[in-house]
């Protein structure tokens, strides 16, 4: 038992230093992102998101602050979202031009918008369409940096991204 908790201390020491940048929106942070860091593809996402549960050790990275965790910061469905978006963009665009379709609906349920606010969000999509998809070439993450920060300069919708 000694053994095990010396080495989780050890472990701290080592890895406390490196900062929340190294969290990652899919799998979270802890040992498991920080060792796995800059490698793409499922495995990498598979064998992370497994050592940061291994031993509790994202949940003690959070708890104080450690292994890349950050106490402060806000649970969000990021991933979720991008994962949506990635998946239906096109569908999304087409929808958003017209300011109305069944994927439009889930992405703004995604988003966490409002019911007495999802009207105006489909209008305001289709007003602000030519700023959100500026090319054709354009990737799903792009789109959704777009939308952000109109969404960002806007009363109604700011407050969904955190403005």
């Amino acid at each position: 038992m000694q053994r095990i908790e010396l080495l989780m201390i050890l472990m701290v020491l080592l890895l406390a230093p490196a900062g929340a940048a190294f969290a990652d929106p899919d799998i979270g942070c802890g040992p498991g992102t920080q060792i796995w860091e800059g490698n793409t593809g499922t495995l990498p996402k598979v064998l992370g998101a497994t050592t940061n549960g291994t031993f509790g050790l994202q949940t003690f990275g959070i708890t104080f602050g450690t292994l890349g965790c950050n106490q402060g910061g806000t649970v969000t469905a990021d991933a979720r979202l991008q994962h949506f978006t990635a998946g239906n963009l096109d569908r999304l665009a087409e929808e958003m031009s017209r300011g109305e379709g069944e994927t439009l609906e889930t992405f703004a349920l995604l988003i966490g918008i409002e019911d007495s606010h999802r009207l105006a969000f489909y209008q305001f999509t289709q007003a602000h369409f030519a700023e959100i998809f500026a090319s054709d070439q354009l990737t799903d993450g792009e789109a959704l940096a777009s939308l952000t920060a109109l969404m960002a300069r806007d009363d109604t919708f700011g407050v969904y991204v955190g403005s």
